[in-house]
């Protein structure tokens, strides 16, 4: 009797520690995958090709279509730069990358107009909608 209770026991903790270690690993973050040159190519090119189309149909001209690219490149720049900063605090970063993105947001609204700036956040926000519903 004492051996079957023991038994049970023991089965019911290893079943038990098992669970836990299966969902704690299931509920952790995957690392990520490094990606091929190719496959980052590939990527740097749809993103561009996206951004092209967003200009485009937010009815840019093409000067219009350079000095936002140009601004956008800038900001991305400021954006690494601050990243690959390791003197500042986590929340000097947030702060200063909200910052970024405020003067970026400004600097676009004034180059396309309020009208156009709708338009192409739109459009860009349907384009990140559909990247994120379907896993690449």
């Amino acid at each position: 009797m004492k051996k079957t209770i023991l038994s049970a026991v023991l089965l019911l903790t290893i079943t038990t520690s098992f669970s836990q270690s299966v969902d704690t690993t299931s509920k952790s973050a995957a690392p990520k995958k490094e990606l091929s040159k190719e496959e980052k190519a590939a990527m740097k090119a749809k993103q561009e090709a996206e951004l092209n189309e967003a200009l485009t149909q937010a009815g840019l001209t093409d000067e219009q279509i350079a000095k936002v690219k140009t601004t956008l490149s800038d900001a991305g720049k400021r954006s690494t730069e601050l990243k690959n900063n390791s003197s500042m605090s986590d929340a000097d970063k947030t702060a200063a990358k909200n910052k970024i993105n405020d003067e970026k947001n400004a600097a676009l609204k004034e180059i396309m107009g309020e009208e156009k700036y709708k338009k192409y956040s739109a459009i860009r926000k349907k384009q990140k909608e559909a990247a994120t519903a379907v896993p690449q």
